[in-house]
């Protein structure tokens, strides 16, 4: 019935590829953070996207370096497995893994928030089973999830678009710039804050295995979706700060309220987006989770049945099924900021560890036949450093969430390295 690894095929197109980064990256940061941007930089609120970008550059091009070299399905893992060997390429898998489905059901139990469930048993139960029915989708094959994921992003960049367009004629500039409420810690606040929004690009590489013309298709995605999502996140906050008069606020949902606050229809046309942009994410979540598992098992260092191949749909199947599974779990037991409080940290062990893989495949493997990071050891160097500097501003519940995951994962990998030798 199944086969593993060399089953995929190859369906997805280099639109494909950018959808899935852009739409992992556009999540629910933008209607949920530029009122704490606001509080933490003021009117100097959009420039924490761009200073955020530019030190996650030279990270998503080592992303878009390695993942050129690698057309399999892995990402970070592979990168890192490739470079430092299995035990190192685990725990970054493993916190690959952690933080997708950990972002999956946040972004759930939101979906299902902004939707207006205010019970807390129906809407633990309304997040379980839209994750449960994302992972159907993506059980019966890539291509359908894929346009479903390409759909949302359509839809909730729209409506974004639809709101900078009506925001244009209410902009006041003069609002822009002024005093740093909090100084140079409000920057660094901000830049960490901004993390959350932009972090997402580095999806794109996961299904590399699953797409056409990979050496090619995968690097443009990578930095594409880090490019036009970041430029799209500065607009935005700039709109809002020159629009609406109540930015700061803490009403949990700044975008809608601006939207709002300018008219019924472009309100409605918001809060809609934001339901297409929350549940995009999710679906994306639902597409590229399970990958990570499959990865990590197709190398022996978890349960090989993870790694096993659909023959009729094509799909990692019996991954899907377990992410689904623990996903559903974590939507329905847990709230959305007790999810993401724990994303920063995990996404930013797999920026360290595929900027440092860099140099080190280079000089394993030689010089990539597609695209390479210019400058030598100096961006892959900066990236490292730059990621270090972002983990730096997390707080003490997400290094206690770090530790705990690690000493899971290394749990788990001694259990399936057990069991490989007595498989009775």
């Amino acid at each position: 019935m199944t086969s593993v690894v060399p089953g995929f095929r190859r369906q997805l197109t280099l639109f494909d590829v950018l959808c899935i980064g852009v739409n992992a990256t556009v999540g629910s940061g933008v209607f949920a953070l530029p009122d704490d941007m606001h509080r933490a930089m003021g009117g100097y609120s959009p420039f924490a996207f761009l200073l955020c970008a530019l030190m996650l550059m030279p990270v998503a091009l080592c992303f878009a370096e390695l993942s050129g070299r690698h057309v399999e399905t892995g990402g970070t893992y592979l990168y890192a497995r490739n470079a430092f060997g299995n035990s190192i390429g685990f725990v970054v898998g493993w916190f690959c893994w952690a933080n997708t489905f950990v972002s999956w059901a946040a972004n759930a139990t939101l979906f299902v928030e902004l939707a207006g469930m205010r019970s807390p048993i129906a809407s633990s139960a309304c997040s379980a089973a839209l994750v449960l029915a994302l992972g159907i989708v993506n059980y019966f094959g890539v291509k359908l999830g894929a346009n479903l994921v390409n759909l949302m992003v359509i839809g909730k960049v729209g409506a974004i678009l639809c709101f900078l367009v009506v925001a244009i004629a209410a902009f006041d500039p003069s609002h822009l710039g002024g005093t740093l409420p909090k100084g140079a810690l409000g920057v660094g606040q901000g830049i960490y804050l901004a993390l959350f929004p932009l972090q997402g690009f580095e999806v794109a590489p996961i299904a590399a295995g699953e797409t056409q013309k990979p050496k090619r298709n995968v690097p443009l995605g990578t930095v594409g979706a880090l490019l036009l999502s970041a430029l799209l996140f500065v607009v935005v906050q700039a709109m809002l700060v020159g629009v609406y008069p109540r930015i700061g606020a803490e009403s949990g949902q700044p975008l809608v309220d601006a939207a709002r606050y300018l008219g019924p229809t472009i309100g409605l046309v918001v809060v809609i987006g934001s339901l297409v942009s929350v549940g995009g994410f999710t679906a994306g979540s639902a597409l590229g989770s399970p990958r990570y598992a499959q990865a990590i098992a197709a190398h022996g260092l978890m349960p090989r049945a993870l790694a096993r191949v659909h023959d009729r749909w094509g799909t990692p199947h019996v991954a899907i099924a377990w992410t689904t599974v623990i996903t559903a779990i974590l939507a329905f037991f847990f709230d959305y900021r007790r999810l993401v409080g724990m994303s920063n940290i995990t996404v930013v062990i797999q920026y360290f560890f595929t900027c440092v893989a860099v140099p080190v495949l280079r000089r394993k493997e030689g010089e990539s036949q597609g695209f390479r990071v210019p400058g030598g050891k100096i961006i892959p160097v900066v990236g490292a450093m730059g990621s270090i500097a972002l983990v730096a501003g997390a707080d003490k519940p997400e290094f206690i969430f770090a530790a705990a995951t690690l000493v899971l994962g290394i749990l788990v990998a001694f259990g399936t390295k057990q069991l490989q030798k007595d498989p009775t």
